[in-house]
């Protein structure tokens, strides 16, 4: 596009949309290529744009107050750790929520949930764990559904399964009874029971001493949890 065509579309933009061009212009080297990018989004649908707008001007808002190292964001292995400590900060939730004062929790919860699922490699999709188990994938429904699996729900991106509950192409040993033992439980407090080290496992997870098949003392503690002075 040449330049007196480009104006010319700049200039018949919305008010809005001339100010994220400004932004853009305006913004940083690093941030810039990125920026553009998420423009030439905006035009495939009215969701992303409203979607993709809400980003830029987050970002933009947290670029101002916080000062971001040059190799921040440079590995992928711990880029959404690195987004959510970056957000997390005191100084970006001034700028970002500040009659929030739940602010600082949420991001917290987001990074523990983050961690408690990947934390042990990539989870699975429904898809990936059927083909593991060579059933279906209604069938891997019906197993979660039954508390046969423990899965993690996505919304609307579905459901992801700890590749650790599976060994040799089968269930962990011993997971179902424990999942049973924790049925009135929501599936983030089983994980979370699974990966926190109790003190009637002498402090080790019970992940750890179901992997190692002392599956009577893990359906123990499962069955304790949550109860004061059980031990």
């Amino acid at each position: 596009m040449n330049k007196k065509a480009l104006l010319q579309q700049i200039q018949a933009a919305t008010s809005e949309e001339q100010k994220l061009v400004e932004r853009v212009l305006t913004s940083s080297a690093a941030l810039k290529p990125a920026l553009m990018e998420a423009l030439s989004e905006m035009n495939k649908s009215t969701a992303r744009s409203k979607f993709l707008q809400y980003v830029l001007e987050t970002a933009l808002a947290v670029s101002r107050e916080v000062k971001i190292a040059d190799t921040d964001l440079t590995d992928p292995q711990t880029g959404f750790e690195t987004m959510v400590e970056i957000f997390a900060r005191p100084e970006a939730l001034k700028a970002l929520a500040p009659t929030d004062p739940l602010a600082a929790a949420r991001f917290k919860g987001v990074q523990v949930k983050h961690e408690l699922l990947f934390g042990e490699g990539q989870p699975l999709k429904s898809e990936e764990v059927a083909q593991l188990l060579h059933v279906t994938r209604q069938a891997v429904d019906k197993r979660r559904l039954k508390g046969q699996l423990l899965g993690l729900s996505l919304g609307r991106r579905g459901y992801l399964y700890p590749a650790w509950q599976f060994q040799a192409g089968q269930v962990l040993p011993g997971l179902e009874r424990v999942l049973a033992a924790l049925k009135d439980y929501d599936p983030w407090t089983q994980l979370m029971f699974l990966k926190t080290g109790d003190v009637r496992l002498d402090g080790a997870t019970p992940l750890a001493r179901l992997q190692a098949g002392d599956i009577d003392a893990v359906v123990w503690a499962a069955e304790c949890y949550g109860t004061p002075g059980a031990a």
